[in-house]
Order: C-alpha cells, then sequence, then structure tokens
C-alpha cells in the first residue's frame, strides 16, 4: 500500500488546517506557536513516546526496572499499533509515518485532530496533567519500592484510569464532531497484526478509554459543562 510521504513540512501544514476547527469545537486556544509537529519512523516510536514520556515526568531508570521480555512486548505494540502522540512535556505532536495510511490525507488530518484535541485539553487544563504526571511518579516510586504492595498501585491505577478515560473519550468525540462537520469521508485505517491483538487482550484498558467516558462527555457537551466537568477531575 502506497504510504504518505510524511514529514514535520507536511504535518505542519495539516495542523494549519485542522487547528481552527478543534479550537472552535473545544472553546479552548491551543497556542500553536509553541506547539512542533515532527514525524518518527516506528522504530522510533518506543523511545520517543513511551521513555519520552516518563522522561517528561523525571523518570529515567525505567528500562533498568521493566523485564526485558515485557518492555519488548510494549516496544512491539507502540511500534505496530501507535499512530501519533501528543506529548505534554516536550510541546510536541508526534506522528509514526509508516503507520498513517494510506494516500488520503484526510485520515491524517483525522488523527491530528485527536491529538490536537489533547492539545486543546492541556492548555485549557493543565492541572489534569499535572495530576497525571504526580499519579505516574507515585506508581514509579511504589514500583522502585522493596516492599511494594498490590493495594497502592491499584489506588493509583484507580485514580488514573478515570482521567485517561476522560482525556481519550473527549479527544475521541471532537475526532469524529471533525469527520462530520468537515472530513465526512475521512478514515483512519488500521491493520490486523499480531501486535494489533497482543493491544487488544493485554491493553484491553487503554483500548476503552477512547469509548467508554463518551457518554459522560456527550452529557457535558450538551450541558455546557465541559470545563466543569474537566476541572472536577484535576481536582
Amino acid at each position: 500500500m502506497t504510504k504518505l510521504p510524511i514529514d514535520n513540512a507536511l504535518l505542519d501544514s495539516l495542523v494549519g488546517e485542522v487547528a481552527p476547527w478543534v479550537s472552535s469545537i473545544t472553546g479552548w486556544e491551543l497556542n500553536l506557536t509553541s506547539l512542533r509537529c515532527r514525524a518518527l519512523s516506528k522504530e522510533q516510536g518506543y523511545e520517543e513516546i513511551v521513555l519520552g514520556r516518563l522522561q517528561g515526568v523525571n523518570i529515567d531508570e525505567w528500562k533498568e526496572l521493566m523485564p526485558d521480555f515485557l518492555e519488548r512486548l510494549i516496544e512491539t505494540m507502540v511500534e505496530e499499533n501507535a499512530l501519533a502522540a501528543y506529548m505534554p512535556g516536550a510541546g510536541e505532536i508526534l506522528v509514526m509515518r509508516e503507520n498513517v495510511d494510506d494516500s488520503n490525507l484526510d485520515g491524517l488530518k483525522l488523527v491530528l485532530a485527536h491529538e490536537l484535541t489533547h492539545r486543546a485539553q492541556h492548555m485549557a487544563h493543565g492541572r489534569l496533567f499535572a495530576r497525571l504526571d504526580r499519579l505516574l511518579w507515585q506508581a514509579f516510586t511504589l514500583i522502585q519500592s522493596p516492599e511494594t504492595s498490590l493495594q497502592p498501585m491499584q489506588q493509583i491505577y484507580a485514580q488514573v484510569q478515570p482521567i485517561m478515560t476522560l482525556l481519550e473519550s473527549h479527544a475521541s468525540y471532537i475526532q469524529g464532531i471533525v469527520k462530520q462537520n468537515y472530513l465526512p469521508e475521512a478514515r483512519v485505517e488500521r491493520h490486523f497484526n499480531l501486535a494489533t491483538l497482543l493491544l487488544r487482550l493485554i491493553g484491553a484498558p487503554k483500548v476503552a478509554q477512547y469509548t467508554e467516558g463518551l457518554p459522560q462527555v456527550v452529557a457535558a457537551a450538551n450541558a455546557g459543562s465541559m470545563d466543569a466537568l474537566f476541572s472536577r477531575a484535576g481536582d
């Protein structure tokens, strides 16, 4: 299948087109002057997205603590499944060029709409992202402790999961409106492979984040209370 010639210049151009839609729908500013967009090869995905996100909250010892087989598994799932990611610490959107299909630019615009929504969330409700960072750091501290028990980790997970569900479900909701209003023929293609199967089986909680919070998001959108919903999640 023909792949798009994804480069930074193309991404900047598409972001310039999609960003006003996202800002208009969310009512939140994106501050594009401080946002970078960068194309990666999928072999860079784990290093840049996973380790980069952890380094953004000053977690540098992940590779030393992670069993090799589990790290390889996560690496494979990211490199074969990830399309793009918003990195709040670096203020940039990363796009995996081999994973974005095909010669239809509208599909890439939808992917960017999702990540630009995360940017809008971050700019409007930075406290929520700061809270998530603190929880990630607490979880890492527990992993390092020789006296780690399951209960504290479960308590942290119980706080992280609703936040991630809100962020991802809201981004999916905005992506859907962009498709409906501006790109009705757009499609984001995903191809089935072993990594996809592993993600569905092992990463089911992550996959669920994109849809489980949709009823709550839709209700808040209809009531005009999206800011209140995000503010409560950040407390």
